[in-house]
């Protein structure tokens, strides 16, 4: 099982669609964050996710192919490998996990989701970078379907 967690970092003003935030993946052999690193990892977490979904999309669709990550205005970086139905994750330090297709973006889906849900209501509807996590979550939850 992977499991992702978004977050936006709390104390910097007004909401804006460049705040900055973190990912963590959790898989069965490890974790990857990018909360607590030495420099700070932290990124612009609205473009980030929609990047993620975006270069992700594409490789799920085609069940092959590989995407390495890095967050906006970061140097957090994870490596996506999908392969015969089963997607690994991977960063410098090693494997984090592999799970089967499905089930990844059925976890990406649901943390995107319940991201979004509670932060997105807090950027200004015309703010570019909301727009382009809404169109890249729309995108993305077709591979669902």
């Amino acid at each position: 099982m992977i499991t992702f967690q978004f977050s936006r970092r709390p104390g910097q003003g007004t909401p804006s669609g460049f705040d900055l935030g973190d990912i963590e993946i959790t898989g069965p052999s490890r974790s990857a964050r990018s909360a607590g690193q030495l420099p700070d990892q932290g990124m612009m977490i609205f473009p980030s996710l929609a990047l993620l979904l975006d270069q992700l999309r594409r490789p799920l669709a085609s069940g092959k192919g590989s995407v390495v990550f890095y967050g906006v205005d970061s140097s957090f970086k994870a490596r996506f490998s999908v392969v015969k139905g089963s997607v690994t994750v991977s960063d410098d330090a090693g494997e984090i996990g592999r799970v089967a297709a499905p089930d990844f973006v059925a976890a990406l889906l649901a943390a995107t989701d319940g991201f979004t849900a509670e932060e997105l209501v807090r950027i200004p509807e015309a703010d570019p970078a909301r727009a382009d996590l809404v169109d890249a979550v729309a995108d993305f939850r077709e591979l669902a379907r």
